[in-house]
């Protein structure tokens, strides 16, 4: 695993086919070495490489303050 970025809001990894197996704890492995706070939930993106994988995650967002899709009503 090589860390390209972490930062408290977002982290960039290149991880080898075997460590793709378990991506919360790369991110959280990642965020401990950074003496950063572990996240207690993720969004991540996976990029298949000829080597690997790009990893590309960031904590996922309060319920509350997440966009809502709003219908409006047919009258």
């Amino acid at each position: 695993m090589v860390t390209v970025c972490v930062t408290d809001e977002a982290l960039a990894l290149l991880l080898s086919a075997e460590e793709q197996s378990d991506i919360r704890a790369a991110v959280r492995l990642s965020l401990e070495r950074a003496g950063l706070k572990p996240w207690a939930d993720l969004e991540a993106e996976l990029y298949a490489r000829a080597d690997g994988a790009l990893l590309l995650a960031r904590p996922r967002p309060p319920l509350f303050s997440r966009p809502a899709i709003r219908r409006r009503r047919r009258r």
